[in-house]
C-alpha cells in the first residue's frame, strides 16, 4: 500500500479534504500531531475521521520526527503540511526523505514576513509596492522611531490575524505591543519569534491571488476579493470569480514575485491591496489559502487546487484547466454579542436557500468576549452563483434564517 504523511493540518478543512483525496487515490493516511485538542472545534472535518494511523509527537521538533521516521516501518510517497507553522519542519523532513518539497531557504524568505520585506527591498522589486515598515524586537524600540499613523502591527510568523492590530495613534501602538510582548506562544502551541513589523496602513481594497505551481511554472488560478472586520483585520468574507482581477498583468507580476523568492513547489496565496493604480504587497503565503478559499476556487473555476498539491507531494503533475466561470463566496459567522453561544436553530431552512453549498458551525457551546482573530469565528456559509451579488445575497438570506441562543454574563 502507498502511504502519505500529514504533519498537523489547518482548522478550516483544507488539510482534511486533502486526506479524503489521498484516500480516494489509494493512499493510507498517517497523521502526526502534538495535540488532538487543537482540533476540537472541527465538527464535520475532524482529521480523526480520515486518518488511518495517528502518532502523538512534538511536530515542531524536526530531529524528534526524524528519529520517528527511522523507526517507522513504511516508506512515504509524500509529506504534507497545511498550516504555516509546519511548512518549514515538513520541508526539512521532505529533504531528509528525498521527497518533493519546498526549497528551505526560499520558504524562509516567504514564511517570515520581515525577511520578505527586507529581501524585496534589497532586490528593488517594483511589481508590487511595499508600505513603509520598521522591524522591532522589543516594545521599547518604538521610542526612537518616526511612525506615521494609522499603522498596522503584526508578528512576523503568526497567522489568522493573530496579533494584528490597526493602530490609530501611539497609545494604540503601545497597548498592542504590550499585549503582544506577553504572548509568547499561540493557540497552536507554536513559540513565536517575538519580532514584529510596524507598517504603514494602506487604505484600499484587499485581494489575494491563488497561485499553483505546474509543469509550466506558476499559474494564476483565481483572484479573491477579501473583506475584513474591526481593528484586528479579522477576515470575515471572501468572494472569487472570473471578473475580479484588478490588473490585466497580475499573473505576470505574481510569477516574477514567486520566482524572485525562489519558490517552485505547491501553491501560493499572495495577499495585496489595490490603491489607485498601484498594488501593495501584504504578504506571500507559500501554501494554499486557508478560510476555505480552495473550495471557492473549485466552485468558481473547476480547478481542485488541493488535489494538485497532494499529487505534487508525490511527484505527479496534472494539467490545470479552468472549466467553470462562476462566482463563489464565503461569509464567516461572527458573534454579534458577548456571551456563550449555546445552540443554533434554522439550519435546515438555511440549507434550502438557492445557491447554498455548505453551512458549517463550530463546536457549541462557544464562549466569546471579543473578536481579535479568526479563532473567534463560530462558523461559515458558502454559496455560488452566476454573479458576485447573487452568491453574497444567498449567503445573507441563509444567515438570516439562523437563530442563536446566547447566554450573557
Amino acid at each position: 500500500m502507498m502511504h502519505l504523511l500529514f504533519v498537523e493540518t489547518n482548522t478550516t478543512g483544507t488539510g482534511t479534504k486533502a486526506m479524503k483525496i489521498a484516500k480516494q487515490l489509494g493512499y493510507k493516511i498517517h497523521f502526526w500531531t502534538m495535540d488532538l485538542e487543537q482540533y476540537k472545534s472541527m465538527t464535520d472535518d475532524h482529521p480523526l475521521n480520515f486518518a488511518d494511523q495517528v502518532v502523538i509527537i512534538n511536530t515542531y521538533d524536526t530531529e524528534r520526527m526524524k528519529e520517528e521516521l527511522v523507526r517507522y516501518e513504511v516508506k512515504f510517497a509524500g509529506i504534507l503540511a497545511f498550516d504555516d507553522y509546519h511548512l518549514i519542519p515538513v520541508a526539512e523532513l521532505a529533504s531528509y526523505l528525498k521527497l518533493n518539497g519546498h526549497n528551505i531557504e526560499a520558504l524562509k524568505r516567504a514564511r517570515y514576513k520581515h525577511i520578505t520585506r527586507t529581501y524585496l527591498e534589497t532586490q528593488r522589486f517594483r511589481e508590487f509596492l511595499q508600505p513603509a515598515f520598521h522591524i522591532i524586537h522589543h516594545p521599547d524600540e518604538i521610542i526612537n522611531l518616526e511612525i506615521s499613523f494609522p499603522c498596522v502591527i503584526k508578528p512576523v510568523d503568526d497567522s489568522g490575524s493573530n496579533g494584528v492590530t490597526i493602530c490609530q495613534n501611539r497609545h494604540d501602538l503601545e497597548m498592542s505591543l504590550h499585549y503582544e510582548w506577553q504572548r509568547q506562544r499561540n493557540e497552536r502551541g507554536y513559540d513565536l519569534a517575538r519580532t514584529w513589523l510596524i507598517e504603514e496602513w494602506i487604505e484600499g481594497q484587499e485581494f489575494s491571488a491563488e497561485m499553483l505551481y505546474t509543469i509550466h511554472g506558476w499559474k494564476l488560478i483565481s483572484v479573491t476579493k477579501k473583506e475584513t472586520y474591526g481593528s484586528h483585520a479579522v477576515e470575515c468574507g471572501h468572494v472569487t470569480g472570473p471578473k475580479l482581477n484588478p490588473f490585466s498583468d497580475l499573473e505576470e507580476r505574481c510569477k516574477k514575485l514567486l520566482d524572485l523568492l525562489g519558490l517552485n513547489y505547491g501553491a501560493a496565496h499572495i495577499e495585496f491591496f489595490v490603491r489607485g493604480n498601484n498594488l501593495y504587497l501584504v504578504e506571500v503565503n507559500p501554501r494554499l489559502a486557508g478560510d476555505c478559499i480552495p473550495e471557492l476556487v473549485e466552485l468558481s473555476t473547476g480547478v481542485d487546487m488541493v488535489r494538485h498539491v497532494v499529487l505534487q507531494s508525490t511527484g505527479t503533475y496534472e494539467e490545470t484547466t479552468i472549466t467553470r466561470q462562476r462566482y463563489a463566496a464565503i461569509k464567516f459567522i461572527l458573534p454579534v454579542e458577548q456571551g456563550i453561544y449555546q445552540t443554533v436553530k434554522g439550519m435546515e431552512e438555511a440549507q434550502k436557500v438557492a445557491g447554498i453549498k455548505r453551512i458549517s458551525i463550530g463546536k457549541l457551546p462557544f464562549k466569546v468576549n471579543e473578536i481579535k482573530s479568526s479563532y473567534q469565528r463560530i462558523g461559515f456559509v458558502i454559496a455560488e452563483g452566476d454573479s458576485m451579488e447573487n452568491a453574497i445575497t444567498s449567503i445573507q438570506q441563509a444567515m438570516d434564517r439562523l437563530e442563536w441562543r446566547v447566554i450573557h454574563g
